[in-house]
């Protein structure tokens, strides 16, 4: 492998502000579809095509024809999060740099810096082992539309003997992972109006109601300090995880100091403290406010009592719990908790149900052995936190979804600062070289 040219290559990728959610950059998530057209069609692929979006379209490739290999469907996305707070970052979000063995710039690690790993992984491997279909999409960041559409229409887009998703990270540097479940989504915007118009704070402070001091009551009345969800109802699915599973996580290399000091970087951490960290990461739900809009928040000083304010706010589900259900939940928590005198409604943005993995087909044996070859370790199974909306679509064609990755958890995704090891990139290039070899070898069964 030629590093320089690799990271030369994967540097232009990072360099497109692709960020999905932002209509700013539609154009630029067009850019990196055509980018990535041109990377599959130097791969051989004799079929390319760009499907659903003119500008986030799903990039869709077919590989050259192996005759009688399995067929294995790789998945990714091209766009990435916004990079706020600009502030924050050492070097520009999108000015790709390397410190210390680490290349920073967003979507390094999610997920482009992963989507280009597998690619030259099959670039790696000269001759294609197996039948490879390429599914990567431009709005994974901003809730998937653009591909679940896609796939109501044409779900024969998921046929394959086993998929692969190389978006999650190592549990630890050297422990490499395979997946069980992801996390759901529910993601939407509280909203609260207390009059028909902004007010004079003098002469309608202390009887008017102030839309933000009703909103912050509202959220905490559905969230307590101690971090448990008061959402009638949204406990009642969630099941523990098995003692055998727990068992497993004790032996993981994870310490909560160094989570804290090294990832967290904060003084403390919250939540349901009769529950271990990585239960409270993996295995329970959450309630997040991401930001509060509303009022005066301009430069220098405006006296008024806001009428409306509005929270962006999601919670992360666990296997058994359903997006449509907590969605019913939430607005009915919502109306309940909030005052008579206040109109308080909910938007719902985007979501999707959790996905659980059975991690016994002849694909994870394989997976686990290229791991093993190269870094001297196999795979472990884990949890995660996050979500990836589209995993329970891609499998409904009844293959297994491999989920799993070359990121590290300290590789600050959807943060200021993000990066991807080096290393890990190199490696992970021979570790898909070596499970295409074996995949195709020896089938998925």
């Amino acid at each position: 492998m030629d590093r320089d040219l690799l990271l030369r290559e994967l540097s232009d990728f990072l360099r497109i502000p692709s960020v999905s959610t932002l209509p700013a950059h539609n154009q630029d998530c067009r850019r990196a579809a055509d980018w990535l057209g041109a990377a599959l069609r130097a791969l051989g692929c004799p079929k390319v095509e760009f499907l659903g979006s003119e500008t986030h379209p799903v990039v869709w490739g077919v590989g050259p024809e192996v005759p009688g290999a399995p067929t294995l469907l790789i998945y990714g996305h091209y766009d990435v999060q916004p990079p706020d707070p600009l502030g924050e970052w050492t070097t520009p979000p999108f000015e790709p740099t390397v410190r210390d063995g680490r290349l920073y710039a967003r979507g390094a690690a999610d997920d482009k810096g992963q989507v280009f790993c597998l690619l030259k992984a099959i670039e790696a491997a000269g001759k294609p082992a197996v039948n490879f279909r390429f599914l990567i999409e431009g709005e994974e960041e901003h809730g998937s539309q653009v591909l679940f559409d896609l796939l109501k229409r044409e779900p024969q887009r998921v046929a394959a003997d086993a998929v692969l998703v190389a978006d999650m990270s190592y549990v630890a540097p050297g422990w490499p992972a395979v997946y069980s479940t992801l996390r759901g989504l529910c993601y939407g915007e509280i909203t609260v109006r207390t009059s028909k118009t902004d007010l004079h704070s003098g002469e309608y402070g202390g009887a008017a109601p102030n839309a933000h001091e009703e909103l912050c009551r509202l959220l905490t009345r559905l969230k307590s300090e101690n971090g448990h969800i008061n959402i009638p109802g949204f406990y009642s699915a969630v099941k523990r995880p098995s003692k055998a599973e727990l068992a497993a996580w004790k032996k993981l290399p994870f310490k909560e100091k160094d989570f804290l000091e090294k990832r967290v970087q904060g003084k403390g951490l919250v939540g349901l403290k009769k529950y271990s960290v990585l239960e409270r990461l993996w295995a329970l739900p959450t309630f997040e406010i991401h930001g509060i809009l509303g009022g005066f928040t301009g430069e220098g000083a405006k006296t008024v009592i806001p009428a409306e304010a509005t929270a962006k706010v999601s919670m992360r589900l666990v296997p058994s719990q359903k997006l449509k259900t907590v969605e019913r939940q939430l607005t009915a928590a919502v109306k309940r908790f909030a005052p008579k005198y206040v109109t308080a409604t909910v938007r719902f943005l985007h979501g999707a149900d959790p996905a659980q993995i059975t991690l016994t087909d002849a694909s994870f044996q394989k997976l686990d052995a290229a791991f093993k070859s190269v870094l001297g370790r196999g795979t472990v199974p884990a949890r995660a936190g996050g979500s990836i909306p589209v995993v329970p679509a891609l499998a409904s064609a009844g293959a297994p979804v491999i989920l799993t990755g070359i990121g590290l958890p300290d590789d600050r995704l959807h943060a200021p600062n993000e990066k991807l090891e080096l290393k890990q990139l190199w490696d992970g290039i021979e570790v898909f070289r070596k499970f295409y070899e074996l995949l195709g070898k020896n089938g998925v069964r």
